[in-house]
């Protein structure tokens, strides 16, 4: 893939971008970085290939990550059945990962035989002062590597918040270029960002072959803004080769008990129908249970948000709509796998058409039964999937379907990019126009994101306004 190639108005935003922040004297504070990331999202961003596949050892060892195993649902290492290549020699066995290097010894690793098939421990915090060694019950020194922030892709661990929605002092040197001059920027964002999708995408690609990443991608979208990461890390856990060896019912019974939402519904009191329901999970759960305790362990279990989710992004309904789109895979994996055979038209019917005998009406396990059937997949979860998903793995190697991205509409009104348009064009009717394009609103995140997010001046110091004359020019 040569994403620069195939995506020039994405390097010119790139080179707009470092010029805006090379000009200044002190760099603006970066965000906390992985150093402060909870040890299972480490784990996720590892198991995903996005710090990528070549490192060095803590002694200078080459490590070439060539198999990333599965990760381990039982006592012992995060993941079993790995291999990589060290300074030449293959060797296969199993890989921990540490938010500290002196967890290792902290939590009894080194005295226990379980951890005795280790061949890589990784960790991302050190102690300045000392050097600390890895080694196994039978006195096995292990190679380390340290983790850093260097290692990601751009974007992951962006700063997070928001900004005032308020007018920006951008909004001047805006109001003065023309209507083309916006039109370019914005596409020229959008397709950074679409770029940015596409790398690491592509990374999950190379680290667990094209299904598996699509399989991944499509199940955290489900996933929407606040579940997106549990979701994730669901589809890693249960890749998606294992499901596939499974029937429909067993899939949905270990989806929904390795989420914890089977253990956290008390069944009398639940309606009828659903206790029904239930009883089917059960009988294929109850047999599997105790080969994942340690995922449900209250340590390791999926953080999930609940919290001011509407009804229809509610967890338990997404888990759902994976359950029906797994039955229906190789409609929806093919053309994505086989980029030849793309239809946006006959994509979208494929997944508006999923359904579930029980989901169809309900929210949640909890919830009574809807008076009218709900749309599984509604039209804004699938252009979510074309934007975040589709698109990102198809345009670098086949640019012809940028054109049939930018042509993408826009679906619900989203609160970020709303407040993102607000510093940008105040109330005039651009801050409207520029919004009627899926693209438009892509290319306005990434604005505020690398701009309004990076500034900790309340817009007073952004050098983003007086640089912005040089596009326009």
């Amino acid at each position: 893939m040569n994403a620069e190639h195939k995506l020039p108005l994405a390097g010119r935003y790139e080179s707009f971008h470092a010029s805006v922040f090379t000009s200044l004297e002190e760099p603006l504070p970066l965000e906390s970085g992985i150093a402060s990331w909870p040890e299972l999202e480490l784990q996720s961003h590892w198991y995903a290939g996005e710090f990528g596949t070549d490192f060095v050892t803590s002694d200078g060892g080459r490590v070439k990550v060539r198999d990333w195993g599965i990760w381990n649902s039982g006592a012992g290492p995060d993941f079993l059945q790995c291999a990589i290549e060290l300074d030449g020699k293959t060797i296969q066995g199993d890989i921990e990962l540490d938010p500290d290097v002196r967890d290792w010894e902290r939590h009894s690793h080194g005295t226990n035989a379980d951890y005795n098939g280790v061949i890589l421990h990784l960790f991302v915090r050190q102690p300045e002062d000392a050097r600390f060694y890895t080694r196994t019950a039978e006195h096995r020194e292990v190679p380390q590597v340290q983790l850093v922030d260097g290692m990601l892709d751009a974007g992951l661990g962006r700063p997070s918040g928001q900004a005032a929605a308020r007018l920006g002092r951008c909004s001047t040197p805006l109001s003065e270029m023309s209507d083309a001059a916006v039109r370019t920027l914005l596409e020229s964002a959008a397709q950074f960002r679409l770029k940015r999708k596409s790398v690491r995408l592509h990374r999950w690609v190379e680290a667990h072959g094209w299904e598996q990443a699509i399989f991944q991608a499509l199940a955290q979208t489900l996933g929407y803004r606040r579940n997106a990461q549990p979701f994730l890390m669901l589809a890693q856990r249960l890749p998606l080769k294992f499901l596939l060896k499974h029937t429909d019912d067993e899939r949905e019974a270990l989806l929904f008990g390795a989420s914890g939402f089977l253990e956290s519904v008390v069944f009398d009191e639940t309606r009828a129908d659903t206790r029904g329901y239930l009883r089917g999970l059960w009988e294929n759960w109850w047999k599997l249970r105790e080969e994942y305790a340690r995922w449900r362990a209250p340590a390791y279990a999926l953080k999930w948000k609940l919290a001011g989710t509407r009804p229809g992004n509610h967890p338990q309904r997404r888990l759902a709509a994976l359950c029906a789109i797994l039955r229906q895979w190789k409609a929806v994996s093919a053309p994505l796998v086989k980029p030849q055979t793309w239809n946006a038209k006959s994509w979208r019917k494929v997944l508006d058409a999923l359904s579930d005998d029980y989901w169809d009406t309900r929210y949640t396990l909890l919830a009574d039964p809807a008076k009218r059937p709900l749309a599984l997949l509604g039209g804004t979860r699938v252009q979510e999937m074309l934007a975040n998903v589709v698109y990102p793995l198809l345009i670098p190697d086949h640019e012809v379907l940028w054109q049939e991205y930018l042509e993408l509409p826009t679906l619900l009104e989203n609160e970020k990019v709303t407040r993102a348009a607000t510093r940008l064009f105040g109330l005039t009717p651009r801050a409207k126009d520029f919004q009627r394009k899926l693209h438009q609103q892509q290319g306005l995140l990434q604005l505020y994101e690398d701009f309004c997010l990076e500034d900790d001046s309340n817009c007073a110091d952004c050098p983003f306004p007086e640089r912005l004359r040089e596009w326009g020019a």
